[in-house]
């Protein structure tokens, strides 16, 4: 099973110590399949970078390029091959919110519809979980699960579960 992970990494308030948490959600998934990829897991935005080239080539040397190189990829990995996604939205993140659209727009675009889960921490964010995310009916995207966690042992379970109902 190939598995998207998606999650905030740029506007993180701690990133070390997120980047570890996404490591050990991604030990988890990889019970289940392969994750597309792994640059979460970078405690700096060069950790990330140096992730994402493994996976998917050498970026542009030029910062606006690179995004764009970073984005495409991610954007031809959520329109690829894929059997299912996983989206940790505790940390408000526009990256991560184009990412889960096209998710679940998949149908709408040709490609085959896949299975999400968006995973969020009860009280991380001060402002608490978007509206756009929060407001995902399973009557609008059947495919759509959203569940609330308080620590990594709850967070992992929830994948557990939903990656085990999947065929």
């Amino acid at each position: 099973m190939k598995i998207f992970y998606g999650t905030a990494i740029q506007g993180e308030q701690q990133r070390g110590e997120r980047a570890i948490f996404h490591q050990e959600l991604l030990t988890t998934i990889k019970t289940y399949g392969k994750p597309v990829s792994e640059h979460v897991t970078g405690r700096t935005l060069q950790e990330a970078r140096t992730i994402l080239e493994k996976e998917f080539g050498k970026a542009p040397e030029e910062e606006f390029a690179r995004r764009t190189w970073a984005r495409t990829n991610m954007i031809k990995a959520l329109e690829g091959n894929i059997n299912a996604a996983i989206f940790e939205v505790s940390t408000p993140s526009l990256g991560t919110g184009i990412e889960l659209a096209h998710a679940y727009l998949r149908p709408k675009m040709g490609f085959e519809e896949i299975p999400i889960l968006a995973l969020y921490q009860k009280d991380y964010w001060p402002n608490k979980l978007s509206s756009m995310i929060a407001g995902i009916t399973k009557e609008e995207i059947q495919s759509f699960t959203l569940k609330e966690y308080t620590d990594l042992k709850e967070a992992k379970e929830h994948v557990k579960k939903f990656l085990k109902q999947q065929p």
